[in-house]
């Protein structure tokens, strides 16, 4: 029987093993799934807001507990896992108290008695969730499935089967009973076995682009829904007229959070001309003033990235960067032989490189120096990514330019990309391809019927 490891990125202790379910055990979940999707399906709009709000209940007493269990197995400091945590129970709120404005049908005037539109669910939806976020990219894409009257099976990432584990039970507590919620820890090659079950009608995904593409195809193949929220190489333009101190906190804010495993987080940092050494200087100073060590102490800054395998791919990424002539200002190493805590990284390139054409994932800033605002809009959408876009000016035409011309499906403006409950999420291109969050998360697995009576 195959299985996975779940270690303490901090001290490397396993902390449980997990074995994969076989095809046949796989197939009883989908199976029991059926029941689920008729309990959710046929109850009523109040039963279903009763359970989230319980869920935001149970999250916000055993807050501490799962902070804790999210910096055990990925490494994540604990202030950083805790808001982790309370955005998951706002969430859950925040659909709790909208889902009559976001479900009920909307009527729409034609030669007909009466037409209008009306939101149904649809089956199963399969949802695959990535390490980083363990609590909230599970409830991200979920919530809105289960407030539809979807079923769900949710296949927590290998790195993170405790929190997994507390997931089952926490939705189940909640009363969306084990048929309504199921975890499956699933193998890659099951994935054909999922989406070629009748009762899965879409697969909901977030993480690497590589993978995004074969989960797309194999739903495309059996006529099955996908969103996919996928990887990205965000630009982080600080334009001629912006305030350079504002985007050095923000650089600070969106590359350190998480050690730099954030698929929202600015990768590449382009800088007008004029601000580009006071930039790198100020942003290195910030660096050198973190504090880098045990997730669970409260001034923590910096924790460890959540596996040995990630250290090194982003080590290697920087060497070879270094081959086609990136400079490291700053960091480019671990902080201990055999430790998976990496010092943030400067680098210096030009477009180009391979470290500003794939995503890097971990604290690593690349930098590049435009010569004017045209060029640096160019140089952002130099890419084959499209999920987000930080701009940082204080002038109207610059930052209206920028808005209506980057090719990102988010763009923030002095401020870093993040998700909110109450706008969509999601990207373009190679960042993947449907929308999250608000009235769009609810839509995505959603039979929008239309209706006409004579």
């Amino acid at each position: 029987m195959r299985q996975f490891i779940s270690k303490n990125p901090a001290t490397k202790q396993v902390l449980g093993e997990f074995k994969f379910l076989n095809d046949q055990e796989l197939n009883q979940v989908i199976q029991q799934s059926k029941e689920g999707y008729q309990v959710n399906k046929n109850s009523n709009y109040q039963t279903r807001s009763d359970k989230l709000l319980k869920l935001a209940d149970l999250l916000g007493q055993n807050q501490e507990k799962y902070a804790k269990l999210i910096s055990y197995e990925i490494g994540k400091p604990i202030t950083q896992s805790i808001g982790e945590v309370k955005k998951s129970q706002n969430y859950c709120k925040y659909y709790a108290e909208n889902i009559n404005k976001y479900l009920q049908p909307q009527r729409v005037k034609t030669e007909a008695k009466n037409s209008y539109v009306q939101y149904s669910p649809i089956g199963t939806i399969y949802s695959i969730s990535p390490f980083n976020f363990p609590f909230w990219l599970c409830f991200k894409p979920i919530i809105p499935m289960l407030v539809l009257g979807n079923a769900v099976i949710h296949r927590p990432s290998d790195s993170t089967g405790l929190c997994g584990l507390a997931l089952q039970e926490l939705f189940t507590s909640a009363g969306f009973d084990g048929n309504i919620f199921q975890n499956a820890f699933t193998t890659g090659q099951q994935l054909e076995q999922v989406m070629g079950h009748p009762q899965i009608q879409g697969v909901s995904f977030t993480g690497s682009s590589s993978a995004g593409s074969i989960i797309g195809a194999t739903a495309g193949k059996y006529l099955k829904r996908s969103v996919l929220e996928l990887g990205g190489s965000d630009p982080f333009c600080v334009l001629q007229n912006a305030n350079v101190e504002l985007a050095v906190q923000l650089a600070l804010k969106s590359r350190v959070a998480n050690c730099g495993q954030v698929c929202f987080s600015a990768k590449r940092f382009i800088v007008h001309f004029q601000y580009y050494d006071i930039f790198k200087e100020k942003l290195i100073q910030g660096l050198q003033k973190l504090k880098i060590g045990d997730p669970l102490q409260e001034n923590t800054d910096l924790g460890p990235m959540a596996r040995e395998d990630l250290i090194i791919n982003i080590l290697n990424q920087i060497n070879r960067g270094v081959d086609e002539g990136a400079k490291v200002l700053y960091g480019g190493k671990r902080l201990k032989e055999n430790e998976n805590y990496i010092i943030p990284t400067v680098v210096e390139v030009e477009e180009g490189n391979v470290l500003a054409k794939e995503e890097t994932f971990g604290p690593l800033f690349t930098l590049i120096k435009a010569n004017s605002n045209d060029e640096i809009l160019n140089i952002a959408n130099n890419t084959s990514f499209g999920l987000g876009a930080v701009v940082v000016s204080n002038d109207k035409k610059e930052i209206e330019l920028f808005v209506n011309n980057l090719d990102a499906g988010m763009v923030f403006v002095n401020e870093v990309v993040k998700s909110d409950q109450r706008l969509p999420s999601g990207g373009v291109k190679g960042s993947g391809y449907g929308r999250e969050c608000g009235e769009w998360g609810v839509q995505n697995f959603a039979n929008i019927k239309t209706v006409w009576i004579e």
